[in-house]
């Protein structure tokens, strides 16, 4: 079988993206001290497709209440999040209407203003993915997806269909006692008026050992090596892919991201092979979150490739790999950046990522998929702002939505050239940290960039060149004829292999 490497050496003007984990298990051969930065191998999509199968495996249990969100909203001080009025240049022919978008995440609450969920898997026995006790899916999916309420507020493309998949919590736990609990709904959760279902606990807040400007969307998950939270693991994470492309997905948004030092290995083999099967076999677009730095996600990468060794791209320089976000050239990975458009401390850098959207104080929907809600409410009570890369993506998401819908002819490639080229760059031109720039949904759906941002000459996009091979394929692709064709919230069980062990293990864990 050839081995298609997805790298920076065959791209056009890809990089990629991730987002952080809510809940992330780790078993590693390394330990201790901070990650030296070194080269590392791009990962492969040619590994195994998943089964498809449902994503239950073992029996679970809800480990305390379901979250909770408030909607406590200042006027004086305007989200950066989408509201309508914004949107209506990109809404000219249609809110994303007859497009498909899986949220992989910790499932959906349906409700008023998530009205069209429908449910593809899920990690509970007896469930389809349309329950959130986390409500971290919920927030998502809805400013992806919100429809209009009455301040304005909206989801980037309010006409799509979500597939909701709940491949991860950081409530739920395996039942011991060999028999599931039902988790307690979003509503009803004992909050005061106005406050309504929350994303993960800890997912809003901070460590012990890491200050809230740095790490706003740290998890529970994120825990010391070796101790595990929550459910869910890259291979859930791969047969969830496969779940959404098979249940229709025209994009698939991933709000988790497992990450390690480098100078290890992934065993994340399945996941690749997920990868191709969406984004090449089947022509879907893939956005992920670049991740949030972190206990799991410790070292900050570079900025900037290092001007000092001539034609350096930053593999060479890579302290932390995030997963599924380095999968470059075949999953578009969306960085933060604040309320100003400067990029995030805490989004994650990486020659990966792509393009960025505002990460920092936004809306959404409450818990229950209705009302809207700027604030998270902690096991403590604390309140804190909807912030991380989690959020950011589905920005993304929700934009290669409207342009599928308006070009319906444009591959998976070609809507993620498009979104790249109208993206608003940085002062100092591509980095490692916006990518191409902060995404621009008006720009991405009409190809005209807006008088008054930063352009090249000419203003008016053309329309991608056509591929050739089979659909979102393109350079860096290659696969031989007959080959086999995941802060946020996750619970990845990650194995490490010490560097120069073989990509492919013998067996893989039993998860």
């Amino acid at each position: 079988m050839t081995r298609a490497r997805v790298g920076r050496g065959a791209r056009r003007s890809l990089a990629s993206t991730a987002a952080t984990a809510s809940a992330l298990a780790i078993f590693a051969t390394q330990a201790g001290g901070p990650a030296m930065a070194s080269a590392v191998p791009r990962p492969l999509i040619d590994g195994p497709i998943p089964p498809a199968t449902d994503l239950a495996t073992q029996p679970l249990r809800a480990d305390g209440p379901c979250r909770t969100t408030a909607g406590v909203l200042d006027p004086s001080s305007p989200p950066a999040s989408a509201t309508a009025a914004e949107l209506r240049d990109a809404w000219i022919h249609g809110r994303g209407e007859g497009q498909v978008v899986a949220v992989i995440d910790t499932g959906v609450n349906p409700g008023p203003r998530l009205p069209r969920v429908r449910g593809a898997g899920d990690v509970m026995p007896g469930r389809d993915g349309t329950e959130d006790c986390d409500a971290h899916g919920t927030l998502v999916a809805g400013i992806l997806a919100a429809t209009e309420d009455d301040s304005g507020h909206s989801g980037i493309a309010p006409g799509v269909e979500i597939v909701a998949i709940r491949q991860s919590s950081s409530i739920l736990r395996p039942d011991q006692r060999q028999r599931t609990t039902r988790p307690g709904p979003a509503r009803g959760s004992g909050q005061p008026d106005g406050e309504r279902g929350r994303s993960p606990g800890d997912e809003f807040g901070t460590s012990p050992d890491t200050a809230p400007a740095q790490a706003p969307e740290l998890a529970p998950g994120q825990a010391p090596v070796g101790s595990p939270a929550g459910v869910g693991t890259l291979s859930t994470l791969a047969s969830a892919i496969r779940l959404a492309v098979d249940a229709g997905a025209t994009v698939i948004n991933i709000s988790e991201v497992a990450c390690v030092p480098s100078g290890t290995l992934l065993a994340d083999e399945t996941l690749g092979g997920a990868i191709r099967y969406a984004a090449v076999d089947h022509d879907v677009v893939i956005v992920a979150a670049a991740g949030n730095v972190g206990d799991t996600c410790a070292e900050q990468n570079l900025d900037l490739p290092d001007p000092a060794v001539p034609g350096d791209d930053g593999w060479d320089d890579i302290r932390t790999i995030a997963t599924p976000a380095w999968y470059d050239d075949h999953v578009l990975t969306v960085g933060g950046v604040d309320t100003a458009g400067r990029p995030s401390d805490f989004s994650l850098r990486g020659p990966w990522v792509d393009v960025a959207a505002p990460a920092e104080n936004l809306r959404s929907v409450g818990a229950d998929g209705d009302g809207v809600s700027d604030l998270v409410i902690a096991a403590d009570g604390s309140r804190t702002p909807i912030t991380g890369t989690s959020f950011a993506a589905p920005m993304v998401a929700g934009t290669a939505a409207l342009v599928r819908q308006r070009h319906p002819g444009f591959t998976a490639r070609q809507v993620i050239e498009r979104i790249e080229e109208t993206a608003i760059p940085a002062a100092g031109g591509h980095d490692h940290a916006i990518g191409h720039g902060v995404v621009d949904p008006v720009a991405a759906v009409t190809g005209v960039r807006r008088e008054g941002r930063p352009a090249p000459a000419t203003a008016t996009l053309a329309a991608p060149t056509p591929e050739s091979g089979p659909p979102g394929a393109g350079s860096g692709a290659a696969v031989a004829a007959g080959a086999l064709a995941i802060g946020a919230a996750v619970v990845v069980v990650v194995l490490f292999r010490p560097r120069g062990a073989s990509h492919r293990p013998d067996h893989r864990p039993n998860h």
